[in-house]
């Protein structure tokens, strides 16, 4: 079952990255259905305006809805009771490409901060930086990479009162807030327009952030190949 709110939250990001000016790089979006477990992931890549094929900076980017999640929203959505409250898993990996040789890392990682701007309580966590070096069948000119990847998890929002639209406020367990009473459709549409009203503001804001951070990296003064030649036949 496709909940509507993560097509919601995966819409709202394509649309900010459009505004945003960035390209996407390779394959169309992808949206992955785990059989296994019910997860659902989206996954894109993006890169700056006019920056070659294969482009030197990049940001590939996934969105993931694990099962337990969409189970929770559905369960508060119901009026039931959640121990955990549902999130959505995020993860942005920034690649420079197409170097010549191994980068100052420190250099790249004053230009990534330790942490996202925050949404809510929550930020995206940098890890540590990953080098590839890709070599021609004659074992010279290495190609070099470096990645550095973000990860974390958006809590939604929990609706408050003013947007459930009637019924008894009953509150949510241990948050001290409130949700819509049991039963009450209404109530129930009122919160989810307010929290995908919330996920759409902090999903333009991941954005932004995204495509600023592509262009710190850009600008960073990395010793690049050549694109390639493009093949004739």
């Amino acid at each position: 079952m496709l909940d509507h709110l993560f097509l919601d939250a995966v819409g709202v990001l394509r649309a900010a990255i459009d505004s945003s000016l960035l390209e996407h790089v390779g394959q169309d979006d992808r949206l992955v259905y785990d059989l296994l477990n019910g997860d659902l992931v989206w996954e894109t890549s993006v890169s700056l305006p006019g920056d070659g094929d294969p482009p030197r900076v990049s940001a590939d980017l996934s969105l993931d809805w694990p099962s337990w999640s969409q189970v929770a929203w559905r369960n508060l959505m119901a009026g039931e009771e959640v121990e955990d409250q549902p999130e959505v898993g995020v993860e942005i990996v920034f690649r420079a490409q197409r170097l010549a040789r191994r980068p100052p890392l420190g250099q790249v990682m004053r230009a990534l901060p330790e942490e996202s701007p925050g949404f809510g309580p929550d930020h995206l966590t940098r890890s540590a930086p990953v080098l590839e070096e890709a070599f021609s069948d004659d074992g010279s000119v290495p190609e070099v990479a470096v990645e550095v990847a973000y990860e974390g998890a958006y809590r939604l929002p929990l609706p408050t009162p003013d947007a459930t639209g009637g019924g008894d406020p009953m509150p949510f367990p241990g948050w001290g807030v409130q949700r819509p009473s049991t039963g009450d459709a209404l109530s129930r549409l009122g919160a989810t327009r307010q929290v995908s009203a919330a996920l759409e503001a902090t999903l333009t804001a991941l954005a932004a952030w995204l495509a600023s951070t592509l262009v710190r990296l850009a600008d960073l003064d990395l010793d690049y190949l050549p694109p390639p030649e493009e093949d004739d036949n």
